[in-house]
């Protein structure tokens, strides 16, 4: 009995400290998330597939372990950005707490770390959740550009602000969250090691679920039902929004219907919906161009656009592609190679269907080139037409005894060659580009002297250039401004200054258009962000009368040769792309202009910029470099700071009294009564952004701040 009762106390001993050491690893394992190589994978340090970042890896190989949502905040380093939207929502701190964090973390728990596709946009680990944070961040912002509801009076504007806040957060935040679903196949395990089960999401998240570990895989191409996508935020986002903010749309019944709307896929010219569109396109696009290229361990598809450079490049090699002569593919002139776009897009399909037959089946068609040359104009592979925005320009070839006109695409080579060694002989010919057909058949309908400045003369002939010398547009008169904005008006017609299309050395600013944007879906896997925002054919709802889309011109101007400090003065590229985006975004409605509240007026001196607002309203988004937030900035006051320099630097502004760079202006209310002022950066000749030219806002008046002894300081 003794022996039996001690070898009893000895077999307890030996469980009770087994479970104890297995309790410790237990603990040790979930810890092992915040380590610096998780976080150097889930930043976009270079990775193989899901198991670079051992401390995600579950107890087998191909699996990841299911985290809690702050871990997974802290994993795939989301703080700095929620702190961003919480600060761009204009939200109280209790009202963040109580309905706005714990929809988000309930999102980041029911996502985990699963990709937002297979061979497209963010396919990494944590893809999913990146992207999700993405579009909310961008969505909260374009938000504040937005009188809602539109046309509304302005006591409903005020009244509802919050309810449209929060109705932009939720549509934002559960626009993909059908993706697991449609597009995935998650297997779940109740215990390391354990045996796996399907994991149904409309069951509720991993957790819930009981799961400890799962693993991806891809649903097949066959299976994938975009269609439901769209419609299962309505059935899982309720699930996991708080019932107190649902409770808070639903005072505003109008409000909820427009949720509801966007959640099942039916609204497709909503505002919401409209929103989150722009929203997802500015994610996707930015990730294509600067983001990770990983893939999931488990995913078996190719990324078309690996498909199609590896396919020029073996082209280029083997002289499939012949160069600089009569009936060639391309040419090459000023650092680039020009393909004729139809036959290059044949030419690469037809390589890739010799090459490896199983990939060529899913290349888009030849019904469908333009999918290709949205692919490469997506990742930023070729340069953009700045007179259209799209990839396509318009060639006149000049060779020894020929001279035709093609529509090309425009390839930097630097982007098909390793070295400048493997670079190909500058055409011995004329390239001449040429204006958009659909221009010049416009200015073909017009009689001479309109007044338009398009028409040509007869016997003129558009400006010729050497191959090997800068390659750039016709020059082309100014636009005409609908309102002299130049300088302080002085009741009598000012003549404007000649503009030409320069190349700023190298600086070129994509020209936008107010009809854009596919109003039935959101961006989807196989679709382009190009295409998406720029090939529709539809007219776009125009945004409230105060704030109506214009034109840019695609013009980067010099500084003005009549300041001495900026003769030799070049834009830098941070200040060329803040002026694309002001340029995108009031072209496209999504920023207002002078109206209450907006981040910019037009005004009798020219553009007024809101400063610090309207820079770090990109700097918010793109930092103060335009390259792309840095995942470890912190949000501060000097948010926007840098961008503004850049653009002083420029010497595109107006330079005040006492070498100020920073104006002031009263906001006048009802009787001419002055309600407020607001510092602003003024762009001079505007004319060279925008056709036409806004109206000035007349409740803007410029006037000298007496309790400002120092305008630039924030500018200088």
């Amino acid at each position: 009995m003794a022996a039996l009762a001690a070898t009893c106390f000895l077999a307890a001993a030996a469980l009770a400290g087994w479970l104890g050491w297995s309790i410790y690893r237990e603990r040790a394992v979930r810890q092992r998330p915040a380590d610096a190589d998780a976080e150097q994978t889930m930043a976009g340090a270079p990775a193989t597939g899901a198991l670079a970042a051992p401390g995600l890896a579950a107890s087998r190989s191909g699996w990841l372990r299911v985290l809690d949502a702050p871990t997974l905040v802290q994993v795939c380093k989301l703080s700095n950005a929620l702190q961003q939207i919480h600060r761009e929502s204009k939200l109280s701190q209790s009202t963040w707490d109580r309905d706005v964090a714990p929809a988000i973390l309930g999102y980041l728990r029911f996502v985990q770390l699963l990709p937002a596709s297979e061979a497209h946009h963010h396919a990494h680990v944590g893809g999913l959740a990146a992207h999700t944070i993405e579009v909310l961040h961008a969505a909260v912002t374009l938000r504040n550009g937005y009188l809602l509801p539109k046309g509304g009076a302005a006591e409903a504007i005020d009244a509802q602000r919050d309810h449209w806040t929060y109705a932009v957060i939720l549509a934002a935040l559960f626009h993909d969250i059908g993706k697991p679903m449609t597009d995935l196949r998650v297997s779940v395990a109740d215990r390391p090691g354990g045996p796996g089960r399907q994991w149904l999401p409309v069951s509720g998240d991993m957790p819930t679920a009981g799961a400890v570990e799962y693993e991806v895989r891809f649903a097949p191409k066959a299976e994938r039902n975009y269609g439901a996508h769209r419609r299962l935020p309505l059935v899982l986002a309720p699930r996991i929004v708080p019932a107190t903010a649902l409770a808070f749309v639903a005072r505003e019944p109008s409000v909820m219907r427009q949720l509801e709307a966007a959640w099942s896929g039916d609204d497709a010219t909503g505002v919401l919906t409209e929103i989150v569109r722009q929203a997802d396109r500015r994610s996707a696009a930015t990730n294509l161009q600067h983001g990770p290229r990983n893939q999931f361990a488990t995913a078996a598809a190719v990324p078309l656009v690996d498909q199609l450079m590896s396919a020029i490049r073996r082209l280029l090699r083997q002289g499939a592609l012949p160069l600089n002569r009569d009936g060639a593919a391309g040419w090459i002139g000023a650092g680039a190679a020009w393909f004729v776009a139809k036959r290059l897009a044949d030419t690469v399909r037809e390589e890739i269907a010799h090459t490896n037959p199983d990939d060529g089946a899913s290349i888009p068609g030849p019904a469908k080139n333009d999918r290709l040359f949205d692919t490469w104009q997506d990742y930023g592979l070729l340069e953009r037409n700045p007179d259209t925005g799209q990839a396509i320009w318009y060639v006149e070839v000049r060779g020894e005894g020929y001279a035709h006109e093609f529509a090309v695409l425009k390839f930097p080579l630097v982007k098909l060659f390793d070295s400048a060694d493997d670079y190909p002989s500058d055409f011995d010919g004329e390239l001449v580009v040429k204006p958009p057909r659909k221009t010049r058949d416009k200015r073909a309908d017009e009689p001479p002297g309109d007044g338009q400045g398009g028409a040509p003369k007869p016997g003129d002939r558009p400006e010729r250039q050497r191959a090997s010398g800068p390659l750039t547009p016709p020059d082309i008169p100014p636009p005409k401004p609908a309102h002299a904005a130049t300088r302080p008006s002085t009741g009598r017609d000012q003549p404007t200054s000649e503009v030409k299309t320069s190349e700023a050395k190298g600086h070129e600013v994509p020209a936008t258009t107010a009809n854009l944007g596919r109003k039935d879906e959101f961006l989807s896997d196989d679709d382009s962000v190009t295409s998406a925002a720029t090939t529709s054919g539809r007219p776009r709802r125009r945004p409230p009368s105060a704030t109506r889309p214009v034109t840019p011109f695609a013009s980067v101007p010099k500084s003005d040769t009549d300041d001495a400090k900026s003769i030799h003065e070049t834009p830098s590229d941070a200040a060329v792309r803040f002026m694309a985006w002001l340029q995108q975004g009031i072209a496209d409605g999504s920023i207002p202009y002078n109206e209450a509240g907006a981040p910019v007026h037009f005004v009798p001196e020219g553009m007024a910029l809101v400063s610090p607002r309207t820079f770090r309203d990109f700097a918010a988004l793109y930092g103060d470099d335009g390259n792309g937030m840095d995942p470890d900035a912190s949000p501060s006051d000097k948010l926007g700071i840098g961008i503004q320099r850049q653009v002083i630097k420029a010497r595109w502004h107006l330079v005040g009294p006492g070498n100020s760079n920073v104006h002031h202006f009263g906001v006048l209310g009802r009787g001419g009564k002055r309600v407020g002022k607001l510092a602003a950066v003024v762009i001079k000749h505007p004319e060279h952004w925008f056709n036409p030219v806004p109206p000035s806002n007349p409740n803007i008046v410029s006037f000298v701040d007496p309790d400002s002894s120092e305008q630039s300081g924030a500018s200088s």
